[in-house]
C-alpha cells in the first residue's frame, strides 16, 4: 500500500529488524572472513589515520589504492565476483542494514552485490543494527573533517546535483489512462482490469519497495517458510465475482482457518462456542438450546441500544466472558477501554452456540493461494506492457509533475486520505498499528509445529502482545525449524485498523465531502474510504468502482427485427452483472406494445436508455442492423452486429468488417462462416458466440400428454412453396391442421405449442429461439439436412425428423404422428441440453465477451 514498513523486532535479542531484509543480515554475519578482516582492517585503519596526519594526502592516496587492489584479490580468491561491487551513497540516514547514522554527512559504503541481489530494496528501510552486530570488514566509515577526499566528494554531489536537475522523467510514458497510488489489492485489481478488460495504460506508484501491499510475503531466511510481513492473511469469501476473479491468477488451496485462545493456562476454541464455555467455566453444556439458555442467563439486557462496545459485549455474553476475553484483548488491541470505542468493534466478534469452531463459517469460498500472495501480484500487474510501476515512489513528491503535465487520465489514490489533503491543516485520523517479534525454533522436526493452531491468542493483560502466529501450519509447510511471530498493538508505525469513535468518523465526513469534490479522482481501499476491509471486499470495492469508470455496453433493441427478443436476453444477460455499464440505445417508451410485452418478461425497467450522441470513445454497441454505422466507429465506439444466418452473398458481411464492425451470433454454423470472411481478409478476429435460452417452463417428464393436443402442425417462417403444398395435400387426406407463425400471436404461441404436434422449419439457421420453446413445450420438429444447419453444437436432430430425396414430407409427418410419443423420448437428449441453457449461461458468456474485448 501507501506507507513504510512496519517495525519488525527478533525476540530472541530484541534488536529491531525488517523481516524483508532478514536474509541480507544473516548472510552478511555469516561471511566466514568477517571476523579476521575485521581485526585487519582496524589496524589498517589507524595507520591511515597516522599517515594521513603525517604524511599528508598524497600518499594516504596511494595506500588506499594499493590496499583496495589487495583486497580485490582476496576477494577474487573467495570465487566473489568483484564486478558486482556495488556503491551505495546515502545522505544523514546511512544505510541502516550496514551503517550507523551519522549527522556530520554522507557515507559511502561498499557492499559485495551477493549480499543486496536478493532483496536488494530492503536495505532503505532497515533498521541500523547494534554495535556488537555491525558486520566488521564488509564497510569503511570516514569521518568527514578527517576525509582526504572531501573535496573529490563535494565536486561528484555537485554533479549529481546538477544531473538530477537536467534528467528527464522517471517516467516511461507522457499520458496513462489511469494513475494509481499503491500497489495493493484496490490498486492493482483497478489496474488490471483497465489492462485486460480495455487495453488502457495504468501508472502505479508505491512508496514502499515491494507490490502487494499488506499481503506481501517471502520465505523466512532461517526457516525456508512463506510468512506475511504484515500478519497473518486468511482469504474467504462469500461473493462469487471475487472467488472467479482470483482464480485467474492463482492456484488455491483449501483452508478453513481456526483460532485458539490461550485463556487461564488453556487453549480454547475463538470465537466462543460451546467448547469454550466447558473449558472456562467446567460446565457440560451438551445442545445449542442449553448453550442459548446459558448465554440468555448471562447476558446484561440494556433499556436502549448498545451505544458503546462494553454495552455491545455485555448484551451477547455477559460479564464473565466481557472481563475474561473482552476488556483485556480490546484495551491492548486499541489501547482505548470498550466504554470509548463504537459499538460495532465488539459486534464484529462472533459468538456462537454451537460447536463449530471455524473463523469464517458464513464464506462459501475459503482458500490460500498456493504460491502466496505475492505471487498473485506478480501475475496481476508485473510483466504487463500496459502496466507501468514505480517502487520506492512517493506519489507526493511527483504530484506536481504529473498534474502540470496532465499525464493522468484518471487518478485512483489508495493511501491515507488524510494524506492526501494534508495541506487543508485538519487533524490527523487516529490508526492503530501493529508490532511484531520474531521467535526462530530450530529443529523442531520436519513435520512438527510449536503452537496448537496457526494463530494463538493471548487476551490477557499479562502478556504485553495480543497474538502469535506460526505460518508452518498454511499449506502444509515442512522445515526442520518453525518460526513465531509475537504481535502487538500500538499507535504509531503502519496504518492498520481505523479507530471506529465519533471524533475519527466526524473528522473522516470532512474530509470525504472534499474527496467528493477532487476533479479526476477516486479514493479507493480501506485508508482512502478510513475503514477497514477484507481482502475480498477491498477486491470487490475495486471492481464495482471500475464498472463505474470504464465503458459501457450498449445494445439496440429493434422491435421489427427476428432478434429483438434474443437481444433483450443479451440485455439483461449484460445488467445482471455489470448493472452501471449496461444500457439501451433509445427509450423504452418507443417500443409497440407487443414489444413492450416481450421487454417485461426480461424485466428491463431499471436499464437506462441513452442516445447515439451519448456514446463515449470505448463504449460496446450491439445492434442487429444490417449496415455498419461508420459514423458511430468514429467516435471510437467498438460496434458489434447481430447475425442470425450467413446470406448466399457475404459481401454485406465483407463490407461492414472492411468498415471496422465485429460480428457476434447465436450459432456455431455463423461463427464458423463468418470466421472464414475475416480470413479471407487476413484478420484474426472470431465472431463471439452467446447462445439464447428458453423460458419454456421446464416439464419434468419427457413425454407430455397427447390427449390435450390435436394433430395440428405449426409451420415456421422461410418454408418453401413445395413443402407447404405437400403438407396440405397430406393434410386433407388426413384431416390435419396447418397454422402458420405469421398468423399466431406472440402471447398465443405458448398454447399453441402445447395443443399442436409438429413444428416444421426446413433449414435451421442455429439455436432458434422459437423452435427451443416448441420442443421444449413437447412438440416434434420436421426439417432438413442442409449445409446452413450443418454444425450439430446448435441443433442435433435425430435422422427420422429430416426432410431428403428420400424422406418426403408425407413420410416423415406421417411417421412422427403414428409414432408421436416414442418421437419425443428420442428428443429428450435435445431438450436436456436445452434446459442446461438459461440466464446463467447466457450471463457467463456476455463476461467472456467482454472479457476477450
Amino acid at each position: 500500500m501507501y506507507s513504510s514498513s512496519p517495525n519488525t523486532r527478533n525476540r530472541t535479542s530484541g534488536i529491531p529488524k525488517s523481516p524483508y531484509s532478514i536474509q541480507s543480515h544473516k548472510k552478511i554475519h555469516s561471511s566466514p572472513n568477517n571476523s579476521s578482516s575485521g581485526t585487519s582492517c582496524n589496524k589498517i585503519m589507524k595507520l591511515i589515520k597516522a599517515l594521513y596526519e603525517y604524511r599528508g594526502s598524497l600518499l594516504l592516496f596511494a595506500f588506499c589504492l594499493y590496499y583496495n587492489q589487495s583486497a580485490n584479490v582476496n576477494k577474487s580468491q573467495e570465487n566473489v565476483n568483484h564486478d558486482q561491487l556495488r556503491k551505495v551513497k546515502t545522505d544523514t540516514a546511512v544505510t541502516p542494514a550496514i551503517g550507523k547514522k551519522d549527522n556530520d554527512g554522507p557515507t559511502e559504503v561498499f557492499l559485495d552485490a551477493h549480499h543486496l541481489d536478493q532483496n536488494e530494496d530492503e536495505y532503505k528501510d532497515a533498521p541500523p543494527l547494534s554495535k556488537e552486530e555491525e558486520p566488521k570488514g564488509t564497510w569503511m566509515h570516514l569521518d568527514p573533517d578527517d576525509n582526504p577526499f572531501k573535496n573529490q566528494e563535494e565536486q561528484q554531489q555537485q554533479e549529481s546535483a546538477t544531473s538530477t536537475n537536467t534528467t528527464t522523467s522517471i517516467f516511461q510514458k507522457e499520458y496513462y489512462d489511469v494513475c494509481i497510488i499503491g500497489a495493493g489489492l484496490s490498486g492493482s485489481v483497478i489496474a488490471n482490469q483497465y489492462s485486460s478488460l480495455l487495453q488502457k495504460t495504468s501508472l502505479i506508484l508505491e512508496k514502499r519497495n515491494h507490490i502487494g501491499g499488506n499481503c506481501y510475503d517471502y520465505k523466512d531466511p532461517d526457516t525456508n517458510i512463506l510468512v506475511n510481513k504484515y500478519g497473518a492473511h486468511l482469504f474467504h469469501t462469500q461473493y462469487t465475482r471475487v472467488w472467479e476473479y482470483i482464480q485467474h491468477f492463482s492456484h488455491w488451496t483449501p483452508y478453513e482457518h481456526r483460532v485458539l485462545g490461550f485463556i487461564h493456562d488453556k487453549h480454547v476454541p475463538i470465537p466462543v462456542n460451546i467448547d469454550t464455555v466447558n473449558a472456562l467455566f467446567e460446565l457440560n453444556i451438551s445442545s445449542t438450546e442449553e448453550m442459548n439458555a446459558w448465554l440468555k442467563q448471562e447476558q446484561v439486557h440494556f433499556e436502549n441500544d448498545p451505544v458503546n462496545s462494553e454495552e455491545m459485549a455485555k448484551s451477547r455474553v455477559g460479564e464473565r466472558l466481557y472481563d475474561m476475553i473482552f476488556k483485556p484483548y480490546t484495551i491492548k488491541q486499541w489501547a482505548k477501554t470498550p466504554m470509548e470505542l463504537g459499538p460495532e468493534v465488539t459486534a464484529r466478534i462472533p459468538v456462537r452456540n454451537d460447536w463449530d469452531d471455524r473463523y469464517f463459517p458464513g464464506d462459501v469460498f475459503q482458500a490460500l493461494p498456493s504460491e502466496g500472495y505475492t505471487k498473485i501480484f506478480e501475475n496481476m500487474i508485473l510483466n504487463d506492457a500496459l502496466i507501468e510501476t514505480h517502487l520506492n515512489v512517493d506519489y507526493f513528491d511527483v504530484r506536481q509533475e504529473l498534474v502540470e503535465k496532465n499525464m493522468c487520465g484518471h487518478t485512483f489514490f489508495s493511501g491515507p486520505i488524510d494524506a492526501y489533503f494534508s495541506q487543508e491543516g485538519y487533524e490527523k485520523l487516529e490508526y492503530r498499528s501493529l508490532e511484531f517479534e520474531r521467535k526462530v525454533i530450530q529443529d523442531i522436526g520436519e513435520e512438527k509445529t510449536y503452537l496448537p493452531a496457526s494463530v494463538v491468542n493471548y487476551p490477557s493483560a499479562e502478556y504485553n502482545f495480543t497474538r502469535i502466529v506460526e505460518y508452518k501450519h498454511y499449506l502444509e509447510q515442512k522445515s526442520p525449524h518453525t518460526v513465531l511471530f509475537y504481535e502487538t498493538s500500538n499507535d504509531g508505525g503502519e496504518p492498520y485498523y481505523p479507530v471506529p469513535n465519533k471524533r475519527n468518523q466526524d473528522l473522516y465526513k470532512k474530509y470525504q465531502a472534499m474527496a467528493l469534490k477532487e476533479p479526476n479522482v477516486t479514493f479507493v481501499g480501506r485508508l482512502a474510504n478510513y475503514k477497514y476491509f477484507n481482502m475480498d471486499q477491498s477486491i470487490l470495492n475495486a471492481l464495482e468502482l471500475f464498472d463505474q469508470h470504464a465503458p459501457r455496453v450498449v445494445v439496440k433493441l429493434d422491435c421489427d427485427s427476428s432478434s429483438f427478443e434474443y437481444m433483450a436476453q443479451i440485455v439483461k444477460a449484460f445488467h445482471s452483472w455489470m448493472p452501471y455499464r449496461t444500457h439501451q440505445l433509445g427509450q423504452k417508451t418507443t417500443l409497440s406494445d407487443t414489444c413492450q410485452q416481450v421487454a417485461s418478461g426480461y424485466d428491463l425497467k431499471q436499464v437506462l436508455g441513452i442516445s447515439t450522441k451519448d456514446l463515449r470513445v470505448g463504449d460496446v454497441f450491439i445492434t442487429s442492423e444490417k449496415s455498419c454505422p461508420v459514423d458511430i466507429i468514429q467516435n471510437g465506439v467498438k460496434v458489434f452486429i447481430h447475425q442470425s444466418h450467413v446470406p448466399p452473398d457475404t459481401s454485406a458481411i465483407e463490407k461492414n468488417i472492411e468498415h471496422g464492425c465485429e460480428y457476434i451470433t447465436s450459432t456455431f454454423h455463423v461463427q464458423n462462416s463468418i470466421q472464414k470472411v475475416y480470413k479471407s481478409q487476413n484478420k484474426f478476429s472470431r465472431p463471439h458466440v452467446m447462445l439464447p435460452y428458453s423460458k419454456q417452463p421446464m416439464q419434468e417428464d419427457a413425454i407430455s400428454k397427447t390427449e390435450a393436443r390435436t394433430d395440428s402442425i405449426i409451420v415456421q417462417l422461410g418454408v418453401s412453396n413445395s413443402t407447404i403444398s405437400q403438407l396440405d395435400k397430406y393434410c386433407k387426406e388426413k384431416s390435419c391442421q396447418i397454422k402458420h407463425v405469421k398468423d399466431i400471436k406472440a402471447d398465443e404461441l405458448s398454447t399453441a405449442f402445447a395443443k399442436s404436434k409438429l413444428i416444421v422449419q426446413e433449414c435451421i439457421y442455429g439455436r432458434d429461439k422459437l423452435l427451443m420453446d416448441a420442443i421444449l413445450a413437447g412438440m416434434l420438429l420436421v426439417t432438413s439436412d442442409c449445409e446452413v444447419g450443418g454444425d450439430l453444437r446448435d441443433f442435433p436432430i435425430p435422422r427420422q425428423h429430416k426432410l431428403s430425396p428420400k424422406a418426403s414430407v408425407k413420410d416423415v409427418v406421417s411417421k412422427l404422428l403414428y409414432n408421436f410419443e416414442t418421437e419425443q423420448k428420442n428428443l429428450e437428449g435435445i431438450r436436456k441440453v436445452f434446459r442446461e441453457y438459461n440466464e446463467k449461461t447466457l450471463e457467463e458468456s456476455t463476461k467472456q465477451f467482454i472479457f476477450g474485448q
